[in-house]
């Protein structure tokens, strides 16, 4: 009896469980979507190559003259790319030795043991660029000079400066030049300066956008080393464009809008990202960037797209946010200017 009596609530347990899950039985529907994912590429060629193997020689230097050297920079890639350019691997040399022993060369009256060799110190720099939208185009749609013979190249060894930006397809001309300077003395004849160019591409997502003040009437030069500058850490793909502003050397206690600015002046389809206030200082630390602009950047009428975007700093007097969201004063000397073109896809649109 005992034994039937464990079989029934043996049974009756059974039962249960599988009314229980009679009772929270659901219709379904399983559908399975194979993924494929590609990674995308950072691709440039230069002058036609790729892997670059040009090489640029300069014989004979003497002093006041300038040499010019040119190249292409083609985004072959599949996305937008910034461009660095670094000289590095600086050597410096006496050059002809003959001039050490023969006591009526100048060099060896004045430099006998070869020992000074900076000749990198006595030669002007200039370094420009102008971005195109695609290799058949005639008209820079972007352009900015970055050196105007006011830097001497040994300043610049190991230095990453950026070019700008390319679309893909696009490209950008480089120009630089070289000015032995008139005042290299005697000590020089001779003597040799051997370095490489680098050109480095990135993508432009978690790239740090440097602000820096231009002077209009110098071809857009940047002023490096001043006090004035800021950096622009953004997202290129959101339902929201979002980051983080740092900026210095503005007048203080000022607002300052940090605006979206599409061509044609006066920008009538430009748009305010933020308004921020320097402080006492002329300062700008860590200020949050967060808006919903509604529109990708650039935008269609812009006259620069699709080759990117211009980013200013500018006094908030400068701007209205409110009735004609365009420029309504010019005073660039205050301003912050992008160094390169941006792009940002708003995943609302």
């Amino acid at each position: 009896m005992r034994k039937k009596l464990l079989l029934s609530l043996f049974t009756i347990a059974i039962v249960g469980s599988l009314m229980g899950l009679g009772a929270f039985a659901q219709f379904t529907d399983q559908e399975t979507s194979s993924v494929s994912f590609t990674a995308g590429t950072i691709d440039i060629a230069v002058n036609g190559e790729n892997p670059w193997t040009g090489t640029f020689t300069i014989a004979d230097a003497k002093p006041c003259q300038v040499w010019y050297s040119s190249f292409v920079v083609t985004n072959v890639g599949t996305n937008p790319c910034v461009v660095w350019k670094t000289l590095d691997n600086f050597v410096t040399g006496g050059g002809d030795q003959r001039y050490m022993t023969a006591s009526s060369e100048p060099e060896y009256q004045v430099d006998p043991e070869d020992t000074i060799n900076d000749i990198d110190n006595w030669i002007n720099y200039d370094l420009s660029v102008k971005v195109y939208k695609d290799e058949a185009s005639t008209n820079p749609v972007w352009h900015q000079v970055l050196y105007n013979e006011n830097e001497v190249i040994g300043n610049l060894e190991d230095v990453p400066v950026i070019l700008g930006s390319i679309p893909v397809g696009g490209r950008m001309e480089v120009t630089e030049s070289y000015h032995l300077r008139v005042d290299t003395p005697n000590k020089y004849q001779g003597d040799t300066l051997t370095f490489d160019i680098v050109l480095k591409a990135s993508q432009l997502e978690g790239t740090m956008l440097v602000l820096e003040n231009k002077d209009p009437a110098a071809g857009y030069l940047v002023q490096f080393g001043d006090v004035m500058s800021g950096t622009l850490t953004y997202n290129t793909v959101g339902s929201k464009f979002e980051g983080v502003l740092n900026a210095q050397g503005l007048l203080a206690s000022t607002p300052y809008d940090l605006i979206y600015y599409a061509d044609p002046w006066p920008g009538k389809h430009s748009a305010l990202i933020g308004t921020f206030t320097a402080d006492g200082s002329g300062y700008i630390t860590d200020a949050a960037v967060s808006v919903d602009l509604g529109i990708d950047l650039p935008a269609p009428a812009d006259a620069n797209a699709p080759i990117g975007a211009k980013i200013w700093l500018v006094p908030a007097a400068d701007y209205d946010e409110v009735t004609e969201k365009s420029m309504i004063a010019w005073n660039p000397s205050l301003y912050l200017w992008e160094t390169y073109l941006i792009w940002y896809n708003d995943t609302d649109v």
